[in-house]
């Protein structure tokens, strides 16, 4: 989950006579992290119940993301082992600090009330420590993901599926080079494969594996080809046709007069919002640098830029934020009281982020902070 490609890779351009390839970095992306960012924690204060379609939106950016970082191991020619370092060496450390801060958490609020909410089985806590508390669900499906009884922190149901589309990602990588393809025909065939799981095998079960929620991912890793890899008019032109075909296909299942499952409607209402945003981030590409540019964006980028810290630990920080700001603002409207309330869980995110996630960043993305510039960053929450 390394947050920034390389410079020298970032400037490819195409130049067949059909069109360009753009840049791999993609500024736009960065700000639009830190809206869905803002969601999510708006939504764990109670502000909105938009923040699960807010984690769609970082799987879209998370493919689009790794697609080009997989098209620069390629580029330079690392090996499995290399591009999985890269993404563990961003993934973990900040996450082990964030489940040592959950811990402390947990043992202030219990030498206060004397009430221990951590769990007592080794199993679960290896399972936590190396984020497979997704095998939890293979045996014992659940209707949402969230609802995983391993997970410590119910938030970080979504790493689970990161971790694994990493993993997919580089082992389809390794395919494609082998069988002389290219990587977007294993990544739509898999795209292909989640349609038919989640409408008709599983039942709308959640199983815990990474066909569950493969396809926005997929759908922004089919963006990044789209934009930066492919010059070809049909091409694109395909793909926009693709996107909005299954945009409105999802779209007329979610009205009242197609009747779904509750499972089905959730998972035709993620696709469509999916949809949405891949079509959004292909058609804003030509604006992104005027837009990045207005004063309005850029505390959304910098927000974008702390957003792994604010998944991280915003979940487990609620109460300390509500008795805040209640102390602080004692009389005042709810809706003031809960500003504060976002303001301080970004506050804590920034301080998580310098001292437990940037000395873990990519040399890369250490020099773009320093010159100011915002890259496009690998792997969203």
């Amino acid at each position: 989950m390394s947050r920034h490609l390389n410079h020298d890779v970032n400037v490819s351009r195409g130049s067949e006579s059909h069109g360009r390839s753009w840049p791999f970095r993609y500024d736009l992306i960065e700000g639009l992290r830190g809206l869905a960012a803002l969601v999510v924690v708006m939504h764990h204060l109670l502000i909105t119940t938009l923040g699960h379609y807010a984690v769609i939106v970082f799987f879209v950016i998370s493919g689009y993301c790794i697609g080009a970082a997989t098209e620069t191991a390629r580029r330079k020619g690392l090996g499995w082992g290399a591009f999985m370092w890269r993404r563990l060496h961003r993934i973990y450390p900040p996450y082990l600090f964030a489940i040592a801060f959950y811990v402390a958490t947990r043992l202030l609020k219990a030498g206060i009330e004397g009430a221990n909410d951590l769990p007592h089985s080794w199993i679960v806590w290896v399972q936590n420590l190396t984020l497979t508390q997704w095998l939890t669900l293979l045996f014992h499906p659940v209707a949402d993901a969230p609802q995983n009884p391993t997970l410590v922190v119910s938030a970080f149901w979504s790493l689970n599926y990161e971790d694994q589309f990493y993993l997919v990602m580089a082992l389809l990588l390794m395919l494609a080079i082998r069988a002389r393809i290219s990587l977007w025909v294993p990544v739509s065939a898999l795209a292909v494969v989640g349609l038919v799981w989640n409408c008709w095998l599983p039942g709308g079960w959640i199983c815990g594996l990474f066909i569950e929620y493969w396809l926005p991912f997929a759908v922004g890793v089919l963006l990044f080809h789209a934009l930066c890899l492919s010059t070809s008019r049909a091409v694109r032109t395909g793909f926009v046709l693709v996107m909005l075909i299954l945009g409105v296909w999802c779209a007329a299942r979610i009205f009242p007069w197609n009747p779904q499952t509750p499972l089905l409607l959730r998972a035709y209402t993620e696709w469509f919002a999916a949809c949405a945003v891949t079509l959004l981030l292909y058609f804003a590409r030509p604006l992104s640098d005027s837009v990045c540019k207005s004063w309005l964006w850029r505390p959304l980028a910098a927000l974008g830029l702390i957003s792994y810290s604010l998944y991280l630990v915003n979940q487990f920080n609620l109460r300390l934020v509500n008795e805040a700001a209640s102390h602080l603002l004692p009389q005042v409207p709810a809706a003031v009281q809960l500003t504060l309330m976002v303001v301080l869980q970004v506050l804590i995110a920034s301080l998580f982020w310098y001292f437990c996630e940037r000395p873990f960043l990519n040399r890369s993305a250490r020099t773009a902070e320093h010159s100011h510039t915002v890259a496009a960053p690998e792997g969203a929450r």
